[in-house]
């Protein structure tokens, strides 16, 4: 099967949908099938086309500036490379991960020879106006957000089947679409061979940690939706009966500064240590030394790909019943919940975790198991496939 993959998000950028289309796309090479990523080149040093394990990735230059020539100059980008790709071989099948470079590829006649599927993570007007509201921006987004939400609506119509990451995803569509029948529940997965248990003291060693320390660990973008203000608003009580307790955040965001400026406050610096940005090289390390993840979400976590990371590693995870979360967690063991994003609620968590013993070795062999029962990147691929023959099937019947 001739596959598209369309999205401008993409390796050597990590996060959540670049994982999705990295991983995915390279086990469909495997198992023969001829795979194109059509993305941006947002860096003069990234090549406009490569083949990385058997992945054809075509990679379209975009003006940055005003937020009008980035959109134009994006959708036009993927416009002209879709025609170039498709006048050489059709399609059989167009997967559209993100919003924007799919509105040029719609903007194709040619597009419509191809069936269509859509991943849906996460509703792009919410999340604008989320931001602003914790923020307490004055200027609320309403235009920008209704414009997104207008785009996202027409691809997913435009949509054959609609793929969510979770349950709560799909409620999503149903609210934005009203296409919640053609949704198919495909959860993201993890590489259970890269992110597997190791010898924890050793890693934390290798990591420069304190082994006399048990070292929370959480890996977020640092902007206000995720939580990790309220985070370290909680150590200070989290540290009065556990004392030997180091809290590691890793990531990168505009909060930064803000944040370490608050761990100054509280008198916590040398109890709060900031990563900066972790490479995909060695993120799995910092899970493998890691005595429990923490997922703080304010809102709108439609999957939690950190959470099986972290548990693919043995180490638990606990995360704020938001969204997806409540899914992949409370399926799994509702003791790891917090019950709402707010410092009391995380040491509370935190405590019950130390108390009933859900850091040690016997727990953390449970995590690994469930996360090689039921997100194992092999078992996802498996169902991802049969989807894509349901449609294109379908296609050549109607």
């Amino acid at each position: 099967m001739r596959v598209l993959m369309i999205t401008n998000l993409f390796y050597p950028l990590t996060g959540g949908s670049e994982n999705v289309v990295f991983e995915t796309s390279r086990r469909l090479v495997r198992r023969g099938h001829d795979v194109h990523v059509l993305t941006e080149c947002t860096r003069p040093e990234w090549p406009l086309y490569e083949c990385m394990e058997g992945i054809h990735i075509h990679r379209g230059t975009v003006r940055f500036g005003h937020p009008i020539t980035r959109f134009v100059s994006g959708v036009s980008a993927a416009a002209r490379m879709f025609k170039r790709l498709a006048a050489r071989q059709p399609f059989d099948l167009l997967h559209f991960h993100l919003t924007l470079p799919t509105i040029g590829v719609l903007l194709c006649r040619e597009s419509r020879m191809s069936s269509r599927i859509a991943s849906f993570y996460g509703p792009w007007d919410e999340e604008e106006l989320v931001e602003k509201k914790i923020r307490q921006s004055w200027h609320p987004g309403y235009f920008k957000a209704a414009v997104f939400r207008w785009l996202q609506k027409s691809v997913l119509l435009r949509s054959s089947q609609i793929i969510t990451l979770s349950d709560y995803s799909r409620r999503q569509v149903a609210t934005l679409a009203g296409l919640d029948e053609r949704c198919v529940l495909i959860p993201g997965g993890v590489d259970i061979q890269r992110f597997q248990p190791a010898a924890r003291e050793q890693v934390k060693t290798r990591l420069g940690f304190p082994k006399d320390r048990i070292v929370l660990l959480t890996i977020r973008r640092l902007v206000p939706r995720m939580g990790v203000d309220t985070l370290i608003d909680a150590m200070p009580d989290i540290l009065t009966q556990h004392p030997n307790i180091q809290l590691v955040i890793g990531g990168e965001g505009p909060l930064r500064t803000q944040l370490e400026n608050r761990a100054d406050a509280l008198r916590l610096r040398d109890r709060i240590r900031f990563t900066g940005f972790i490479s995909a090289e060695e993120l799995p390390l910092y899970y493998q030394a890691a005595d429990l993840f923490v997922m703080p979400t304010r809102a709108l976590e439609g999957f939690g790909l950190p959470i099986i990371e972290a548990m693919a590693c043995g180490t638990p995870a606990i995360g704020t019943a938001v969204g997806s979360i409540e899914e992949i967690i409370g399926g799994f063991d509702r003791r790891l919940l917090i019950p709402e994003p707010t410092p009391d609620a995380i040491t509370a968590t935190v405590r019950n975790c130390l108390r009933h013993g859900l850091l040690e070795d016997t727990f953390r062999a449970l995590c690994r198991r469930q996360v090689e029962s039921r997100y194992d990147w092999e078992h996802i691929v498996d169902t991802l496939e049969h989807t894509y023959d349901l449609v294109c099937n379908k296609k050549k019947d109607g």
